[in-house]
Parts: structure tokens; sequence; C-alpha cells
């Protein structure tokens, strides 16, 4: 069966599918569209979606990638249409034997709560927190202030014992706290922005933001 990257006269990628590719990429994953045809000489495309964990992200998990295969055939379409055959194969960390893929929706929200640690520009201060608000998609990773004469500091950390948690020094850097853990790293950083949302009173005096990222995930709310 002959594979190519070229759609055949008339077909073209079903814009869903073009549109997942994109989110897909703009969060560091790895992507993949072949076309081919069938014995009767219909024309479909795989589509293939994933990723590697890094070793520090697989140290507690079953399996080391993300893969989702997505198949969309012409048999019994309009001519220059397409439409999902069957439900695709996934794989996930969590679940490493093959299985049904999920909808769409459902891949796109495990890619944004999974992007590839190099899928965003990390940034260092100190910045205040008006500042900070005014970064489209920015997410917080460390921010300090002061309080009772002491300098708190909150961050986020990959912990042996929790998994991605928000961390508190309670003004005091030689005995780091757990505060609560979060199912990713991408949730603990949304938690610790919340923080900093201009409607939220939180934090003493000079308040800073230390170190925040930019990425491809959705401008948050405030």
């Amino acid at each position: 069966m002959l594979m190519t990257s070229t759609p055949p006269d008339g077909y073209a990628v079903p814009k869903t599918v073009t549109g997942l590719v994109t989110y897909a990429t703009a969060y560091g994953w790895k992507t993949l569209v072949q076309w081919a045809a069938d014995s009767g000489g219909n024309p479909f495309v795989n589509v293939e979606i994933g990723r590697l964990l890094t070793a520090d992200e697989a140290k507690r998990q079953r399996g080391d990638r993300f893969d989702f295969r997505l198949t969309y055939h012409s048999r019994s379409c309009t001519p220059g249409m397409l439409k999902r055959f069957g439900t695709g194969l996934a794989q996930t960390p969590d679940k490493p034997q093959w299985h049904d893929a999920p909808a769409l929706w459902k891949i796109r929200e495990v890619i944004y709560l999974n992007p590839a640690p190099d899928a965003a520009t990390t940034f260092k201060g100190p910045i205040t927190k008006e500042e900070f608000n005014t970064i489209p998609n920015a997410r917080a990773l460390r921010f300090s202030h002061d309080r009772m004469g002491r300098r708190y500091t909150e961050w986020i950390e990959n912990m042996p014992r929790w998994g991605w948690s928000l961390m508190s020094d309670y003004g005091q850097p030689e005995h780091p706290c757990h505060v609560s853990r979060a199912d990713s790293r991408a949730m603990a950083a949304d938690h610790l922005t919340a923080f900093l949302a201009p409607s939220r009173a939180y934090g003493g005096d000079h308040l800073t933001v230390d170190e925040w990222e930019i990425g491809p995930w959705p401008v948050r709310s405030t």
C-alpha cells in the first residue's frame, strides 16, 4: 500500500482534523498525516498525533507515550468527502495497551493538560502582579511576597511522593512545605496562576512573579 502526504485530487483532510493537528503542534506534540487507497481505490487518510514522555514524566507512569491514531475514509461517502472510520486507537501513559481512541474534544483536552515541556517559553522575573496580568497566555511557576516580616515564596514542583504540587516555604526557605497536589504540571501551574487573578486579593506586600511561562494554551479568564 503506497502512503503519501499528498491528498488525491478532489480530497483534503477534514477541517476538524487539520484543527486538531494544528492544536497538537502548538503544544509541542508530533503529528503525521498520510494518504492511501484501499483495494477498491477509495482514498483514506491516517492521522497520528502523540509525543513521548520525558524520563522525569515517565517515572510514575505505566507507559511512556501519548499516541492517538485516527482514520478518515471515503468509502460510502460523496466524492471528495471523508468520515471517521471506526473509533481509532490510542495509547496513554496510564493505559499503555492499545484501546479505542476518544472523541476529538477529549483528545484536545489530553493535549491541553499534557503539553510537551519545550512547548512553553519560560521567563524569570521579577515582575509585578499587575505586569504579569498584562501578558497574554502567561502562567505562573513561582512568586513571592512579604508577610509578617518574612519573604514567602510559592511555586510548583514535581515531588517524589505526591507528583506535581503547590509548594510554599512560609517564610522559611530551608523548610519547603507541600501545600496540595495536582494531576499534572499544567494543572499545578493553573492553580498557582489563579492566586494572581486581578479580582483576587492574595499574598502580602511587594508581591513579585519570579518565574512564569508563555504557551499556546487558551488565554485565561480574569
